[in-house]
């Protein structure tokens, strides 16, 4: 399977605007008398990130035929360089992206991602 891959006309979303959380992979039992038990849920942790975007009008019509045609609405994964690491990883959308349009015509949206082990 082909993954798509982020628009080189794109910036990468910036790293003044992103939040970083691992999901929790911990699954917790509490017993009846001593300290509660822990294991792994599962092997492979994702990272959700929330990313920051500023676009002009030109390129925000770039995401959205890439959001739309691309990923299909967010739901497949693709390929993008790390912002905090600077490597290529897969990504994919947890949820629709929100915009945000100011005075200036500069629009901002906001990410919501997770990084795939």
């Amino acid at each position: 399977m082909t993954i798509a891959s982020w628009p080189s006309a794109l910036k990468i979303p910036m790293l003044g605007g992103l939040n970083g959380q691992y999901q929790n992979p911990v699954v917790r039992t509490e017993m009846d008398a001593g300290p509660a038990k822990q294991r792994l849920r599962y092997t492979a942790v994702p990272k959700r990130f929330s990313g920051r975007l500023i676009l002009t009008e030109e390129d925000r019509t770039i995401f959205e035929a890439f959001w739309k045609d691309a990923i299909a609405y967010g739901t497949l994964r693709f390929a993008m360089k790390n912002p905090q690491t600077g490597k290529v990883e897969e990504f994919r959308f947890t949820d629709t992206y929100t915009e945000d349009g100011n005075d200036d015509g500069l629009w901002e949206l906001t990410l919501p991602l997770e990084r795939l082990a």
